[in-house]
């Protein structure tokens, strides 16, 4: 496995510096949030029911941010000097393209990046979160990421809800609960008031951001998996499944196998587990003989 040299891991775009310094500052906070003031709402402190949740919090937590930090700094882009020590010793084959940036020749599904400068093994996207090229090596690590975030939101969004419609609040009494359609009943004297909300609680305005950050990562994320679920299932690559080039598509488990490693099974635990690869990001077995021009074609211009 290599990794990425400390210079190359901050982001050349603007855009992509905040969006990966977004998620190292609000995972964390929105976790604490959901710590501190949800969850002793929800069980006691102490329970069977409290100490479930507050782990799985950590182990969701943990893998979000250790799978991002992985995603980061594991390195899918080519080494010249291995592709040279390739093409001497007779390592390739024909279907070997030159890229015409990099001037360099590169084994199948291999390409350029255009925001990286670097061509990048079994290059599936740019990823403007990490602010680096998902590829063959840090494929696992992305998929994980985005699983995580995605259970992680659905599950903190169900809480929320428990918390806000049938708590109310709990002890922190979230006033604007209960004047949500503006109206309030003074008992005293019997008037009505309208449009009387009044200040929200600091709790509540913390609340409501959190909870909008949930919503909005619950998409995000959602939106990623749907679109690459495609994808992996068929063994390919992004540039692959938009023009249906399927030439190396397997079973689904060979597919899966080909991101997650021969020990996939329990890659799910943690992205610090090693997993070899089956393939070195060099060869690939296609599973039908022969691959025609086009595709050679194709690869080079993407």
């Amino acid at each position: 496995m290599k990794f990425r040299s400390l210079k190359k891991i901050w982001p050349k775009k603007k855009k992509e510096r905040l969006l990966m310094l977004f998620i190292f500052c609000v995972v964390p906070a929105v976790y604490k949030i959901l710590m501190e003031i949800v969850l002793p709402e929800l069980s006691d402190y102490g329970t069977p029911s409290y100490i479930f949740q507050r782990v799985l919090g950590l182990f969701l937590t943990s893998n979000i941010l250790s799978n991002f930090v992985m995603c980061i700094l594991v390195d899918s882009t080519i080494d010249p000097k291995r592709m040279r020590d390739q093409l001497e010793h007779g390592r390739h084959s024909e279907d070997w393209h030159k890229c015409d940036v990099c001037r360099v020749s590169t084994p199948p599904r291999a390409s350029h990046c255009k925001s990286c400068d670097v061509c990048v093994l079994g290059r599936d996207h740019h990823c403007i979160v990490t602010g680096c090229c998902i590829g063959h090596a840090n494929y696992r690590y992305f998929f994980y990421f985005v699983i995580y975030l995605f259970l992680s939101c659905l599950i903190s969004m169900i809480s929320s809800f428990i918390f806000i419609c049938v708590l109310r609040g709990g002890r922190h009494n979230f006033r604007l609960l209960h004047n949500i359609l503006g109206f309030r009943f003074l008992k005293n004297n019997a008037k009505l008031d309208i449009f009387d909300f009044g200040y929200p609680a600091k709790y509540e305005l913390v609340f409501a951001a959190t909870f909008a950050l949930i919503w909005i990562g619950i998409c995000a994320a959602g939106y990623m998996i749907l679109e690459h679920w495609s994808v992996i299932r068929n063994g390919s690559i992004c540039f692959e499944f938009k023009f249906q080039n399927f030439l190396y598509k397997q079973g689904v488990r060979s597919n899966l196998e080909s991101f997650l490693g021969r020990r996939m099974k329990w890659t799910w635990i943690s992205p610090f587990i090693p997993s070899p690869l089956p393939h070195d990001g060099f060869h690939w077995e296609p599973t039908d003989g022969d691959r025609g021009a086009g595709d050679r074609g194709l690869e080079k211009n993407i």
